[in-house]
């Protein structure tokens, strides 16, 4: 039988009853953004945790979410323990992973005979490298999770033939086990409400600064853009085998406005939430969608404030149109734009066809002079293959043009499983490979003409003359008439000279060398941590 090759799943094969322990562990923590920002709501856990019910009997579901719950390692080994669970969940994004894997030992540690599982984009896109350098792991669920993880359990409970299962991988003696990629689920309507129950609800964010007490919601999957570099593609794309190769195909699937519409109902009158974070890759994507969603919450007389990635070019439509303004009425109070590049040419470059950089621009004027109450950020990259001194100079000026209150720059980043990573991988492009710096704040790769010291000295440089060369426009914000607005100017403010005033103190003190502006991209390790 394969059950009798595969002697993980005999912990649970036959049980009436299988509890399933889901685990964010611990994690260094981002010192430019408040300590209770950094715990926003992982949404995946309350999205498997309902369709795990809704589709399965005699399921327990149990969330610890060590952040906002401040459960350091000691702690935690000994509530693995006190739940005596038969699954243990993790799935960090790409440079905590090695946190997630911690957790999986000690899992093992406490019982070698429960099942682990490992879930999220790096593991998905690369699960050889998972399976062959960490033992702890016994399965992967790729990709999306919810039927795969139903299918899984269900597989293990009644010994079916684990190679019928889509969308994991195992072991099988010395043998590493790919599935084929099973679909995507077409109908994000036929999923259930996320299990909030199940989360510290009220500990996300209390005291929050960019995210005011807000929660992780997502009103679709995917995007139909195929940029180079976009995690978000990669992860909730269609994925196919095609002549051995894995092959990505960009889907986007939303859900209907009524759908989200209940979403917010639970959060707003049982949780009494009242700032959203959402998480769709590409926000703003579907004009005459958010037309409904927005004069619906008009409608219902919600006072809700939120947070969103946005594009600018389809923000310019909907100016055109007249649904921005609903946008703003309806709560629309942060957004964040994939500027990126300053160019058509650089833009081709990373797969983002289509734009110039004139919308981005254009977007933030009418914000600016429309909108106020919109606070204004936007990303950057650098470090793209042609990128010189003088690029990342122009790229500087551009962005300081743009009217923004906030910009972040990053290092390109290759993510496994997309294009850019394919290609940096076969040109040998890339000189890091330690995960844990997949950052997007340290370069893992050079420029043809810039080293990765360059790249980052450089981008460190621009975080400065964004507010040294223009320092008016941002103390104007300080008193800005708008809240929002002005608590986040201030916040920023604080979080640069905590940031500078500390590095200063340790270098002063011989524990450390003086970084400047690049200490803001370093993460602080909490002291509730190893506790």
């Amino acid at each position: 039988m394969e059950q009798e090759q595969h002697q993980t799943g005999l912990s649970v094969l036959g049980k009436d009853h299988i509890k399933v322990l889901f685990i964010r562990p611990p994690y260094h923590l981002w010192p430019i953004i408040n300590e209770s920002d950094n715990f926003l709501m992982p949404l995946s856990f309350p999205c498997l945790s309902a369709y795990l019910k809704q589709r399965m009997n005699g399921i327990e579901v149990v969330v610890y979410d060590c952040l906002p719950l401040k459960i350091g390692y000691k702690t935690l080994f000994e509530m693995i323990k006190f739940e005596q669970p038969d699954v243990v969940g993790v799935g960090d994004s790409l440079p905590y992973i090695h946190e997630g894997l911690k957790v999986l030992s000690l899992a093992k540690e406490f019982n070698p005979h429960l099942i682990t599982i490992a879930g999220g984009h790096f593991h998905s896109h690369l699960p050889r490298y998972t399976m062959s350098h960490y033992k702890q792991v016994d399965f992967i669920v790729r990709y999306e999770g919810e039927q795969v993880l139903v299918d899984l359990l269900e597989a293990l409970r009644s010994g079916q033939n684990l190679a019928l299962v889509p969308s994991i991988v195992y072991r099988q003696g010395s043998d590493i086990i790919e599935t084929e990629p099973g679909p995507v689920i077409e109908s994000l309507d036929t999923l259930p409400l996320p299990d909030y129950d199940i989360m510290p609800i009220h500990k996300y964010s209390p005291f929050g600064k960019l995210w005011p007490r807000a929660i992780t919601i997502q009103g679709n999957r995917g995007c139909p853009h195929f940029c180079s570099y976009c995690s978000w593609t990669a992860l909730e794309g269609e994925h196919k085998m095609d002549k051995g190769e894995m092959r990505l195909i960009p889907r986007l699937r939303a859900k209907s406005v009524s759908k989200v519409l209940a979403e917010i109902d639970v959060l707003y009158y049982k949780y009494g939430i009242r700032y959203l974070f959402w998480v769709d890759g590409t926000w703003n994507i579907d004009t005459k969608w958010l037309d409904e969603l927005c004069s619906a919450i008009i409608s219902k007389g919600y006072k809700l404030g939120w947070w969103a990635f946005v594009r600018a070019d389809m923000l310019l439509e909907q100016e055109k149109c007249g649904v921005l303004e609903k946008m703003v009425r309806a709560g629309f109070r942060h957004a964040l734009f994939g500027g990126e590049r300053h160019s058509e040419q650089d833009m081709k470059l990373i797969g983002k066809t289509g734009l110039n950089g004139a919308e981005l621009l254009q977007a933030c004027h009418i914000l600016k002079q429309k909108y106020p109450q919109v606070f204004r950020q936007s990303t950057f990259v650098t470090g793209i293959r042609t990128e010189t001194k003088q690029s990342l100079q122009q790229l500087g000026a551009y962005s300081r043009s743009a009217h923004i209150d906030f910009a972040a720059y990053h290092p390109l980043m290759p993510y496994p499983g997309t294009p850019l990573w394919d290609e940096a991988q076969k040109k040998g492009w890339i000189e890091e490979h330690d995960f844990s710096k997949y950052d997007m704040f340290h370069p893992v790769m050079p420029s043809e003409t810039l080293s990765r010291e360059e790249i980052s000295t450089g981008t460190q440089a621009l975080y400065q003359a964004f507010i040294m060369k223009q320092p008016w426009p941002y103390l104007r914000g300080l008193f800005s008439a708008f809240q929002i607005r002005r608590r986040l100017h201030w916040w920023f403010l604080f979080a640069v000279s905590r940031v500078l005033l500390r590095d200063m103190v340790l270098s002063l003190l011989g524990r450390k060398q003086f970084e400047g502006f690049a200490a803001i991209n370093k993460l602080w390790k909490p002291s509730w941590y190893d506790s």
